[in-house]
């Protein structure tokens, strides 16, 4: 009986998984047939320039709070590291865990 009941949530975690990965595929398709859609060259602008800095920073003082407040979603951690690195790196050599001050 029980390995049926495990069997079960093992299958509807995989449906779930499958469902929302399709959708996050079909988001991520819409999204860019809708961006090529309206025509922007793309040669480099300035307001480009400008979103990849503030996602850099607001990575880099995402990943110092969470450092500091020893918060254990290790997920959003490792999100915000990989898209506010090297300067998270530098706060995982310089902030001690669980501190006060950053």
């Amino acid at each position: 009986m029980e390995k049926h009941m495990s069997i079960f949530f093992v299958r509807n975690f995989l449906r779930q998984s499958a469902r929302l990965l399709s959708a996050l595929a079909l988001a991520l398709v819409i999204f860019t047939s809708i961006a090529k859609s309206m025509g922007l060259p793309s040669s480099s602008s300035a307001g480009t320039e400008g979103g990849v800095s503030a996602v850099w920073i607001f990575a880099n003082l995402s990943f110092t709070g969470m450092r500091v407040q020893a918060t254990d979603t290790t997920f959003w951690k490792v999100v915000s590291f990989l898209f506010g690195f090297p300067g998270t790196l530098l706060t995982l050599l310089v902030v001690t865990r669980g501190s006060e001050r950053a």
